[in-house]
């Protein structure tokens, strides 16, 4: 039951939109093992000046197409799964979309079953999906 924020810059075409989202789930999905229909994403494009970012801190050096994945997940994944995802993310996008790999920044944050209410205003449990 992943979320995901991709901040981008502005100006991306509804092609490159569509196929990044696609590459996300596709790749959520092989190695995180995220059902199929569990697609829940916002695409935020910031104009330039409202993204500030480290041209080379722990990478880089980082362009303006620098692409942020913020991913919140129900449950842990290990250190295996997490860099085959990240691995797997990158080498998709740099050959899809012709993206930079310097230019691909992932955070992951876990929570549990009760902290997400799907609709309704019920408590997501574990009976009921991931």
């Amino acid at each position: 039951m992943p979320f995901s924020r991709i901040a981008l810059r502005a100006g991306t075409t509804p092609v490159f939109r569509q196929t990044l989202s696609e590459i996300l789930h596709r790749t959520l999905v092989d190695f995180f093992g995220v059902p199929p229909d569990d697609c829940f994403q916002l695409l935020d494009e910031y104009a330039p000046g409202q993204r500030v970012f480290s041209r080379h801190y722990l990478g880089g050096p980082r362009s303006e197409g620098f692409i942020w994945f913020h991913i919140t997940a129900g449950r842990p994944r290990s250190t295996q799964q997490k860099q085959q995802f990240y691995h797997h993310l990158v080498h998709r996008l740099a050959t899809e979309l012709s993206v930079r790999p310097e230019d691909v920044m992932v955070t992951l944050s876990f929570t549990q079953p009760e902290d997400w209410s799907f609709a309704s205003g019920n408590a997501f449990s574990l009976a009921n999906g991931e």
